[in-house]
């Protein structure tokens, strides 16, 4: 049996069937752009802030944008690719974690997935961007149980000289909840602006948030 989704097109109401678990040519792009502008924002909002191994992270934003329009495999190929610089930062310039850096780039793909899987659940008649605020801060909890895990389980066995790292666990996850919190409602604003998802619609075939009424 082949899964399948309806997609709807943004400028007329008729529907067409695609692979559900495919990524089309312009989903590829879309991913890849996202991806890029994740790592600009992570070079602005890391490099300054970095102590040790906590520093701002503002770089999953365009990783739920793409998970919201574009589905789940867009979500997690753009957060593999918003979190290339970012592992970079953690991993060998500021941080202290080598290749466990590249952890930023799994936890950033599990949350562009679950963004857009949860997105999927949610009916189309109940579709308002407000919703998103929730769907965000909800999808980001299995990064959160992966982060713990990689400091409280990874670091110590495969680089115990640096088991020590396992105490900022607790701060970055207080860091990364605030940080998701902010990005949660900026991520309903620009969901809900209808120009931007009218131009989206011309570059990505989207979720039932192309047409979503908005609550602003």
């Amino acid at each position: 049996m082949t899964w399948r989704a309806t997609i709807i097109s943004p400028d007329a109401s008729t529907a067409c069937e695609v692979p559900y678990l495919g990524v089309s040519t312009k989903g590829l792009s879309f991913a890849v752009s996202m991806g890029a502008l994740g790592n600009v924002l992570a070079a602005i909002t890391i490099a300054p802030t970095m102590i040790r191994q906590v520093a701002l992270d503002f770089s999953s934003l365009p990783v739920f944008i793409a998970g919201v329009f574009g589905g789940p495999l867009v979500g997690a190929l753009t957060g593999i690719l918003a979190g290339i610089l970012p592992s970079a930062f953690f991993g060998f310039v500021g941080g202290q974690l080598g290749v466990l850096g590249f952890g930023t780039s799994i936890g950033k793909a599990i949350s562009g997935f679950s963004v857009g899987l949860l997105v999927r659940v949610v009916k189309s008649s109940q579709s308002r961007t407000a919703f998103l605020i929730p769907i965000v801060l909800l999808a980001f909890v299995p990064e959160a149980v992966w982060i713990y895990v990689l400091f409280t389980a990874f670091i110590p066995v495969l680089i115990p000289n640096q088991a020590f790292l396992s105490a900022f666990a607790v701060p970055i996850l207080t860091k990364a909840w605030f940080e998701i919190a902010v990005m949660s409602v900026f991520t309903s604003a620009i969901a809900g602006h209808s120009g931007f998802r009218a131009f989206l619609g011309r570059y990505v075939q989207t979720t039932t948030f192309q047409r979503l009424q908005t609550d602003y």
